[in-house]
């Protein structure tokens, strides 16, 4: 454990706790490495030659992922489809031929580096420094995002590898910020301080999908990475300055708030040593139906999420024929209005299940039972309603 440092009062005088402030700008962070997980997606489709793709398979007689399945507009009574060389659409090429499997190994490799990178970062985080860990996961993030225009004008492969690095930087994050929240977070105040700090991903998510989509619309799609990668840097700045591994080591807090943190949490562990340390049964948990339920239901959940996070972008763009901009409006607002309706259907169902009007059982069927009815009409044949489907469904769940 560090020195202990010398206490200087809380920042602003007093007005905000330092563990909030750690909070916030833990959020900030996480949405940090979610929005630099995500500019790719909206970015490629302003960085991919869709009219030359179209040219090739159209020469060598192949239907292509670009117009082959382009929705009929005369059904729908609409021009979406207009797709000759004056169209905006067309105009928004980017300079790179790749076709749908490069596109497909750029969008996946991320997760290759993130699903490495968790269990090693989570030890890597309790024995040393969780604070610098957390700080090094941004500042590999951002030093990739900076150097994604020099890579793709390079070689796919040195873009393959930007992506490889930022996925092993966000996979430590929150094995990192779980440690952080372990030394932080009073037992009373640990949901509160939780939801700060994840409340980010889906923030980060919504925020920099929307803004890389107006970026690479009304400048450039090299000016995603640079605005964004730039941007980031602050953080880095703020994180290092005003926030410590522990309440004993951190310099802008008052003796009262570290104090209350330390014995609230040694209070706890007080707790923990008298009961009697029990065996993992391992085995036991994993044949229990009611474990494999969760993790096939959350294994289909985030193959789902990841699908559609992944794909949207490109679908409103090879499918509907939308343009940059508005792309990225249609792209964030679900995830948006997925983030609000999270909070607003977990407190309706948890009310029902306070008043004792439904079981846990029947509140988690209700969950998971309003999305999955949702798919019988999404097969409408018109843009238009499509889109609407999509916003729906990704709101819903």
């Amino acid at each position: 454990m560090a020195e202990e440092a010398k206490a200087r009062g809380n920042l602003y005088g007093g007005r905000i706790p330092t563990r909030y402030i750690l909070a916030v700008l833990g959020c900030v962070g996480l949405g940090i490495i979610y929005g630099l997980k995500v500019n790719l997606h909206v970015a490629i489709v302003s960085m991919v030659n869709h009219t030359a793709l179209y040219q090739v398979g159209v020469e060598k007689g192949l239907s292509t992922n670009v117009g082959a399945s382009k929705i009929d507009a005369q059904a729908c009574g609409s021009d979406v489809n207009n797709s000759d060389k004056s169209s905006p659409a067309v105009a928004e090429d980017g300079p790179f031929p790749w076709p749908a499997p490069i596109q497909g190994l750029l969008l996946s490799a991320y997760f290759w580096g993130y699903i490495v990178a968790q269990i090693p970062g989570g030890r890597i985080a309790e024995l040393s420094s969780a604070k610098w860990v957390m700080f090094f996961s941004v500042a590999i993030n951002a030093l990739c995002t900076l150097l994604t225009p020099l890579a793709a004008r390079l070689h796919f492969g040195a873009l393959l590898a930007m992506r490889v690095g930022e996925g092993i930087g966000g996979g430590v994050t929150f094995p990192a910020m779980h440690v952080m929240l372990a030394h932080w977070a009073p037992p009373c105040e640990r949901s509160v301080m939780s939801s700060i700090v994840y409340a980010g991903t889906a923030l980060g998510t919504v925020i920099f999908m929307l803004v890389s989509g107006l970026i690479a619309a009304s400048i450039s799609w090299e000016a995603v990475f640079y605005i964004e990668g730039g941007v980031s840097l602050i953080w880095l700045i703020l994180w290092m300055t005003l926030t410590a591994d522990t309440p004993q080591s951190q310099r802008f807090i008052s003796e009262e708030e570290r104090d209350y943190i330390v014995k609230s949490l040694n209070q706890g562990k007080e707790e923990v040593k008298h009961k009697e340390k029990l065996k993992m049964p391992w085995k036991a948990v994993l044949t229990s139906p009611a474990f494999l339920a969760i993790l096939i239901a959350h294994t289909c959940s985030n193959w789902g999420w990841y699908m559609v996070l992944i794909e949207l972008p490109l679908y409103m763009k090879s499918v509907l024929n939308f343009k940059i901009s508005e792309n990225a409006v249609v792209t964030a607002v679900p995830f948006l209005c997925m983030w609000l309706f999270t909070l607003l259907f977990s407190k309706i169902l948890d009310t029902l299940r306070g008043k004792k009007i439904i079981t846990t059982t029947a509140a988690r069927k209700i969950a998971t039972g309003k999305g999955i009815i949702q798919d019988v009409p999404d097969y409408t044949g018109c843009p238009e309603s499509l889109d609407f489907l999509f916003q729906k469904q990704l709101c819903l769940k």
